[in-house]
């Protein structure tokens, strides 16, 4: 400590400051280069005062050498002379696969974290395979071999490329400085450097980890420490510590045994169990012949995702390639985790994205089967940082995002406004094809009911001695939690202008689930006695009234078979 410069940390401070919050005039500029460039000049400046001593060293530039054909010729001409007798080819062979495993994992590495700087995708397989004929051809000329890097990668995106040409100029540009601005380097600091090196690290630190961090101190402070979060963030910790203190190879060798034991907690099974259109599977809402029918005209544009499993950095990554390919092709995506078994900081980082990409294409995204109770929530939305999920919808179960997801599907197709209106009883289901003269008794055997949200039209048990039909307001039917534990279940719902508790009617039998008003409601009750007197006293009308029901209860048959093939249909 003696001997410290201790100007040398206010210059990198400095430095550091500057890239990090470049001046606003200085915007045409690359912010690292501000930084640098003020860097040098303060410390130039200082070396003109009386301060010169306290100033670090410059930095001590190494001499540059063009390629040359005839770089590999020595190589070459001793292969003769016993070069390669013994095990010098093993050894040369050993670095050789070394370095070619240690170049494609950084540039894979490196090609992740590049997408989520640009949300792109890039093919791997093209990016080694141009790598590796590119390290073999520089190879010839006695070049040292390539990666790709994510610090080289950011600082194009910060000065502002983003195409391929700005790759091109970035490595001319930087080919001319070493050519050219070599010789100059002996004038730049190493307090300068050290301080853009600080900026590039921390701009390295992504969003997740930052915010991850910030979750496990106020959970940690809680004392609710979020235990799959906090394991996902030591083995984190514990690679980049081996990266610092040991070496990158060690620590890619941990961090790739880690996977592997995590891979082999998880399961092997696919993260996408099925998927299902509107058109094919529908909600258990029961809704008027007009919508059904657009439903199944424009039910593609729905798309049911199930995924199934342990979401975790070696599956979420299918996950997120289906649900791009269905954003391209759907308005609406529904991501059911009700068979999700485990959701962890990866896997929550993936959805996280493709959830990104689906908002941004203009799709609209539900989340279901995430009940407040269900840890994959709390981690979703822990890692959440940048509140990609705020327009997400979330939902207890995939009946009720689906329901969600037809709402406004038929909002789109301008049927919301035609529906919304309070019905007649001419255009509900029990009143579709009768007379004047029939509407005219059948009105005046019902009785008009008004129920409030949240109340029952029916409880189970009731006695079973009405049917009942809305002309306003959905009616949901919910089976009542058994012995009071758990919660209720909603089994099917009722648009407007359907009828519901016939079965009752017709069997005589009590009722066995709860009907209750999900919004404000208008009902009309045909009691048994109306009943009676209409099949003694019109028994044409009876006819037609049954031809109505049979035509309800076919329709529910269909739509459970449709169901159930969605179900047991391939993928």
């Amino acid at each position: 400590l003696g001997g410290a410069n201790w100007l040398a940390p206010l210059i990198a401070l400095v430095t550091l400051a500057v890239a990090l919050r470049p001046p606003a005039w200085t915007r045409p500029v690359p912010p690292y280069l501000t930084a640098l460039l003020v860097g040098v000049a303060l410390h130039h400046l200082l070396a003109a005062t009386p301060l010169a001593g306290a100033l670090g060293p410059l930095l001590d530039a190494p001499e540059f050498r063009w390629l040359t054909p005839d770089a590999m010729a020595p190589l070459f001409g001793q292969a003769g002379a016993g070069l390669f007798v013994g095990n010098v080819w093993l050894l040369l062979a050993q670095f050789a696969f070394a370095v070619a495993m240690m170049s494609s994992l950084q540039s894979a590495l490196a090609g992740s974290t590049i997408d989520e700087m640009t949300y792109r995708r890039h093919s791997s397989e093209r990016e080694l395979f141009a790598q590796g004929a590119a390290n073999v051809a520089v190879g010839l000329f006695g070049a040292p071999p390539s990666a790709a890097s994510t610090t080289r990668s950011k600082l194009d995106l910060d000065a502002g490329g983003t195409t391929a040409m700005s790759r091109l100029v970035f490595g001319v540009a930087l080919l001319v400085a070493l050519a050219v601005g070599l010789r100059f380097m002996d004038l730049v600091p190493m307090a300068a450097i050290a301080g853009v090196f600080f900026a590039v690290a921390f701009g390295l630190v992504d969003d997740w980890t930052r915010g991850a961090a910030r979750v496990l101190w106020r959970e940690g402070r809680a004392g609710r420490l979020p235990r799959q979060l906090a394991h996902s963030y030591a083995v984190m910790l514990l690679v980049a510590a081996v990266t610092v203190f040991v070496s990158l190879p060690a620590a890619i060798g941990l961090g790739t045994l880690v996977a592997m034991v995590m891979f082999i907690r998880s399961n092997t099974r696919p993260p996408v169990r099925r998927v299902v259109h509107a058109d094919r599977r529908t909600s258990r809402k029961v809704r008027p012949a007009a919508e059904a029918e657009l439903l199944r005209e424009y039910g593609r544009r729905i798309a049911v995702i199930e995924l199934d499993g342990a979401l975790f950095f070696g599956t979420a990554e299918a996950a997120d390639e289906e649900i791009g390919r269905l954003a391209a092709d759907s308005d609406y995506i529904v991501i059911d985790f009700e068979h999700v078994s485990e959701v962890d900081a990866s896997g929550a980082r993936v959805l996280l994205h493709a959830a990104d990409s689906v908002q941004r294409a203009g799709r609209h995204l539900f989340f279901a089967g995430l009940g407040r109770d269900n840890p994959s929530v709390r981690m979703i939305r822990d890692m959440d940082v940048h509140g990609r999920l705020a327009d997400a919808h979330f939902f207890d179960d995939a009946d009720g995002a689906l329901e969600a997801a037809e709402d406004r599907l038929l909002a789109s197709l301008a049927y919301a406004a035609q529906g919304e209106a309070e019905l007649t009883l001419a255009r509900t289901l029990l009143g579709a094809g009768l007379t004047d003269e029939e509407l005219a008794v059948l009105s005046a055997c019902l009785v008009e009911r008004r129920v409030p949200r949240g109340e029952a039209v029916f409880r189970r048990g009731d006695a079973g001695d009405a049917l009942y039909v809305s002309l306003r307001g959905q009616i949901g039917i919910w089976l009542p939690a058994a012995d009071g534990a758990g919660r209720p279940r909603r089994m099917i719902s009722y648009a407007p202008g359907v009828a519901f508790g016939e079965i009752g009617l017709l069997q005589g039998l009590p009722r066995s689930a709860d009907a209750i008003a999900e919004d404000d409601a208008r009902v009309l009750e045909l009691s048994r006695p109306a009943y009676e007197r209409i099949a003694a006293q019109h028994p044409v009308l009876l006819g037609k009234l049954l031809l109505n029901l049979s035509h309800l209860m076919a329709s529910r048959v269909r739509a459970l078979t449709d169901e159930l093939e969605a179900l047991h249909a391939r993928r």
